[in-house]
């Protein structure tokens, strides 16, 4: 996992995200230096710490091997709470 996500993911995990009504919380990316454009989302679940990202234009394989752009999501993993401040949270084991 990229550390600007993890970075993104401790950020959500704030007071403010627990304190929200709503189990899932989207907080939007920039689009990465030299891509195909499109919009991006950061999405946690606040309630087990699920960490995904959601692409406007991912570059997907179909099942017969195929190629193109559109839209998906890309699981990072699961966080869990940290320790102390400053601490990088490695992925859990899926």
């Amino acid at each position: 996992m990229r550390t600007g996500c993890m970075l993104l993911g401790v950020l959500a995990l704030s007071t403010s995200a627990w304190a929200a009504d709503e189990r899932y919380q989207a907080l939007p990316l920039a689009g990465a230096e030299g891509s195909q454009g499109g919009g991006r989302a950061f999405i946690l679940d606040t309630r087990d710490g699920h960490v995904w990202v959601w692409s406007e234009n991912e570059l997907l394989t179909a099942p017969d091997g195929s190629r193109r752009y559109g839209a998906g999501f890309i699981y990072q993993g699961k966080l869990r709470p940290g320790t102390r401040p400053g601490e990088l949270i490695e992925p859990q084991a899926r």
